[in-house]
């Protein structure tokens, strides 16, 4: 298994899936950890100024000893440079990057791959994990499906850039991320397990009070305002 994004998404679901069995983790991240990560990541203190996934890696091996991780320190662009998709049977894009989605659609096309791509919108409002089996990509007429499928239209003044777990850095606390956590580490097992035959996304949104809370002003789209009266809710859409 290849995971892309080892930051507060991809580290605990890396450490979720070699829990529940996975024998080998191949994880790819440029990232180092600064002390703005470490409220929302797996590592501690202890690694600050550390590559993320060679101490993600040798935390997960030495801990879960069944469970081969092995850590890249480089752009996923990088890695296929000298690395391919062959012998990869699931790939896990948690970057919420553009360019990692359409260049992993792309290799994915010279192999039977299947594929998660898995994001938290901002304050984990709602989180989103789209399950693609091989032979289905992401990419449709020429379109990155990512905005069309989050829940809230977010207005510019929320997504700040900073050195955090990815590009952009939004508030939210690690017990919020643990939803996000959990829809993705399901959805991967059920892809493994081949419970999944088509395209799907899975949503987990929180309820209208929840975004109260976080912004004024902030409203669903249409489609998940079925989610405004709950604490948080799961729809299951086809792709």
């Amino acid at each position: 298994m290849l995971i892309i994004g080892a930051g507060a998404l991809g580290s605990p679901v890396a450490e979720q899936l070699a829990k529940s069995g996975v024998g080998k983790l191949t994880l790819v991240d440029d990232d180092t950890l600064s002390s703005a990560n470490i409220g929302r990541h797996t590592l501690g203190a202890n690694s600050i100024g550390s590559s993320k996934v060679d101490r993600l890696a040798k935390s997960i091996s030495v801990r879960w000893a069944s469970c081969n991780a092995l850590g890249f320190s480089m752009s996923i662009q990088k890695w296929l440079k000298n690395n391919t998709l062959i012998d990869v049977d699931i790939v896990l894009d948690l970057t919420g990057e553009p360019d990692v989605r359409l260049r992993i659609d792309q290799e994915r096309k010279k192999n039977n791959i299947d594929l998660v791509i898995a994001w938290m919108e901002p304050y984990v409002a709602s989180a989103h994990a789209c399950l693609l089996p091989a032979g289905d990509f992401w990419v449709t007429n020429d379109a990155d499906r990512l905005k069309s499928l989050n829940a809230i239209d977010w207005p510019d003044e929320v997504i700040l850039n900073e050195p955090a777990c990815s590009s952009s850095f939004q508030s939210y606390t690690s017990a919020a991320a643990t939803h996000a956590v959990a829809l993705t580490t399901e959805a991967t097992l059920d892809l493994i397990d081949k419970k999944v035959e088509s395209p799907i996304v899975r949503h987990w949104i929180r309820g209208q009070k929840y975004l109260d809370k976080c912004h004024t002003g902030l409203q669903f789209k249409e489609w998940a305002k079925k989610a405004s009266d709950f604490d948080g809710l799961i729809i299951e859409d086809n792709l």
